[in-house]
């Protein structure tokens, strides 16, 4: 019995001393009781050309466009063109019944006539006041002088003195008689005049030249003139030989866009195709969506002019379309990037390199972290590094502090760059990792 339980003391003791062996092992490799190295993509910080951009969605329509609506209500009683016509300025659209516009001119007409009788018969009337004032100034003067000469008495010269008063009256009163009668007449010709440019509204025509784009009424119809509320909105005329697209671009970008930046547009109905434009207006004022709500948007209408030579050589594209017009129909869905500015051979990293400085947790400031990067270190260590950007485009950002060139940087994942990563922690690079510095 002691034999056997000195070799099962043995036995343990032989395995034990393995245990030991293999965790001392373990420990010296690092598999063990060591910190726990992090797998990571590195990346080179290298000089690059940069272009930033703004890249948005919009909807292609003509650079001028006209609404056409009657400036008079009524029926429509002739419709001479129909949506796609094309159309030149003074031609005749179409035509409102004017019967009730033409008893409308008559009336005027008539009330005219009236009107200058009147004020014939008054200018009469006050030159018969006129002589009347002129016989009794006369007379007036006559009986003075025999009063002086004692011929006539005191009650018959104060008869005298009334009497002309009285056709002084009469004269003023027949003056503003006159006076009132020839407003009366200008009324009436106003009247008249506003007659006969109603009849001739009852008519429309084409403002511009143009394709009729748009069509809403028929013959039979009835329609709202603009002098009643809004009006109806008949047809649209737009000229198809030079369109653009319309964007809205966020307030935090639309600082970095100017007039004149050129522009690449790609056209949902032309896949494949690229066009070149231009931002030709900005505008001052906001459009605000969900106001007042913590999903309030601000934005700002762009408008981007397509370059003609940039499809008018195409021939796919411009098969049976006119000269004098474009490809391109309003209402077209368009996707815009709007290059901003331009950097040559700029040190620059990929733009997930950077990230903000994490802040204690128990931190309550508003203020945003600094911008920062984890450099690797030789002994596959990193270290951070604050950094001071530029401009950025869709994979690489501007250095302009912080790095200098050929330095390696952690590139990838981003989760561990922002959520993980400490200064001083160990990392361990992905095998599968393209050679750092070169684009992907």
């Amino acid at each position: 019995m002691a034999t056997k339980k000195k070799s099962y003391i043995k036995r343990i003791l032989i395995i034990l001393g393995i245990v030991i062996a293999l965790l001392a092992l373990a420990r010296m490799m690092g598999w063990i009781g060591g910190q726990k190295e992090t797998m990571v993509e590195v990346d080179t910080a290298i000089r690059r050309d940069i272009i930033s951009s703004v890249t948005e969605s919009g909807t292609i329509q003509p650079d001028i466009e006209v609404p056409v609506a009657p400036d008079v209500s009524g029926e429509v009683v002739e419709l001479l063109v129909k949506e796609g016509d094309s159309v030149k300025a003074g031609q005749l659209l179409l035509a409102i019944r004017p019967d009730s516009y033409k008893s409308a001119q008559e009336q005027s007409e008539a009330a005219l006539n009236s009107a200058q009788a009147d004020y014939a018969q008054a200018q009469a009337n006050l030159e018969q006041t006129k002589s009347n004032l002129i016989q009794d100034s006369i007379n007036l003067k006559r009986n003075e002088q025999l009063f002086k000469d004692r011929v006539i008495s005191q009650g018959e010269l104060e008869n005298f003195q009334l009497k002309f008063k009285l056709s002084q009256a009469q004269f003023r009163a027949g003056t503003q008689t006159v006076n009132a009668a020839y407003y009366r007449v200008k009324s009436a010709e106003a009247s008249l005049h506003q007659a006969k440019d109603n009849l001739r509204r009852t008519h429309i025509y084409a403002s511009m030249s143009g394709i009729i784009t748009m069509l809403k009424v028929e013959v039979g119809q009835r329609v709202v003139g603009t002098g009643q509320m809004a009006g109806t909105e008949i047809m649209k005329i737009s000229d198809l030989s030079q369109m653009e697209v319309a964007v809205e671009i966020n307030e935090n970008d639309i600082v970095n866009v100017r007039i004149g930046d050129s522009c690449l547009v790609e056209v949902d109905a032309f896949p494949g195709e690229k066009f070149y434009g231009q931002v030709s207006e900005i505008a001052y004022s906001a459009t605000v969506q969900g106001t007042g709500s913590s999903d309030q948007i601000t934005n700002f209408k762009v408008k981007i002019a397509i370059d003609r030579n940039s499809y008018v050589q195409n021939e796919k594209m411009m098969r049976s379309i006119p000269r004098n017009q474009s490809p391109f129909r309003p209402g077209m869905s368009a996707q815009v990037r709007i290059f901003t500015d331009r950097k040559d051979q700029v040190l620059s990293v990929p733009i997930q390199c950077v990230t903000l400085e994490k802040k204690e947790e128990e931190s309550k400031t508003d203020e945003k972290g600094k911008e920062i990067v984890f450099i690797l270190k030789e002994d596959n260590t990193v270290s951070v590094s604050p950094v001071k950007t530029g401009i950025s485009d869709e994979r690489y950002i501007e250095i302009l502090e912080g790095l200098e060139e050929n330095q390696k940087v952690i590139s990838g994942p981003y989760r561990v760059i922002s959520k993980e990563l400490q200064d001083g922690m160990p990392v361990k690079l992905k095998t599968d990792k393209k050679e750092a510095g070169t684009d992907k």
